[in-house]
């Protein structure tokens, strides 16, 4: 993520306005804690991937719908969108991998 910083910022910022942007600041921070809460980090990785992959611009009513309505497709930041979204999800692949491998789940729920 640290390679794609500003990208990623931009992109969340023009598929989810300042809130998500700031959501995607506070994800930043929880992922540099020196006790990160794995639960959290596993709801704001998908909430990443879902905003990445468009999840909600079917939601007509959706910040993200009207925002994406605005986007030209000819824009470079539509190709780095489908970059960041395929490590996003990678990224989200790994976690379950690791988690299925820690038992970190198991770990948390029993805290």
């Amino acid at each position: 993520m640290a390679q794609y910083d500003l990208d990623l910022q931009h992109a969340v910022l023009l598929l989810g306005g300042p809130t998500a942007l700031m959501r995607l600041q506070r994800f930043r921070r929880a992922l540099s804690a020196p006790k990160p809460k794995y639960d959290r980090l596993h709801r704001e990785l998908n909430w990443l991937c879902d905003l990445l992959n468009l999840e909600h611009v079917g939601d007509f009513e959706s910040e993200e719908s009207g925002r994406f309505a605005m986007i030209d497709p000819t824009d470079d930041a539509v190709w780095m969108i489908c970059v960041l979204t395929d490590i996003a999800q990678g990224l989200l692949d790994d976690f379950y991998e690791i988690s299925d491998a820690t038992g970190i789940d198991q770990i948390e729920e029993a805290a």
